[in-house]
Formats: structure tokens, sequence, C-alpha cells
């Protein structure tokens, strides 16, 4: 097998993995978990980490959530879907663990 070859398998199969990933994922997030809005407390207790740490990840875009209320406001109400939760903590561990 050339170098050529190999990296093209190579690629093929990851590619292949990724994509068995997403599908494997979405079929058992839409089959057994219902998504659900949690508060910043209760996202917090979900992802196990304090409130403060979650707020900075919010303001430092790193986490998915939605701001309720109004642009500038002092006292932003973050909300945030389990489901992204779930998918945000796999790629979360998925960066600190990589697969040889």
């Amino acid at each position: 097998m050339t170098p050529l070859d190999h990296l093209y398998e190579t690629l093929i199969q990851t590619a292949a993995a990724e994509a068995e990933r997403r599908v494997l994922e979405r079929i058992q997030l839409q089959s057994i978990v219902p998504d659900r809005t949690l508060s910043l407390k209760e996202a917090a207790e979900y992802v196990h980490i304090s409130e403060s740490a979650l707020r900075q990840l919010c303001k430092e875009k790193r986490i998915p959530h939605r701001i309720n209320g109004s642009d500038g406001s002092k006292n932003p109400r973050y909300l945030f879907s389990s489901l992204r939760l779930d998918r945000w903590m796999r790629e979360e561990e998925e960066k600190n663990y990589q697969q040889r």
C-alpha cells in the first residue's frame, strides 16, 4: 500500500466513524431523552460545575445557551437545553481523550 493509499484509507475511516457517531447520537437522543430547558442553577448541577463557572463559560461563549432578557441587561437570565448540554459534555470529553 502506498503512502497515498494509506492516507485515503485513513481519511475515509475517520469520516465514516464521525458520521456513524453523529447518526447514533441523533437516534439515541431522539428516542430516549426528551429535551428540557434548564435554568442556570439547574444547568450547573446538570454539568457538575459551580454557577459562577457556568456563567463565565456563557460570557466566553464556550457553552451552548440562550439569554432571556434585554440586550445589555446587568442581570441576564441564562437558559440551557439539556440535549445541547449532553452534546457539549461529550464534545469536551472527546477533546480530552484522543484515541490512537
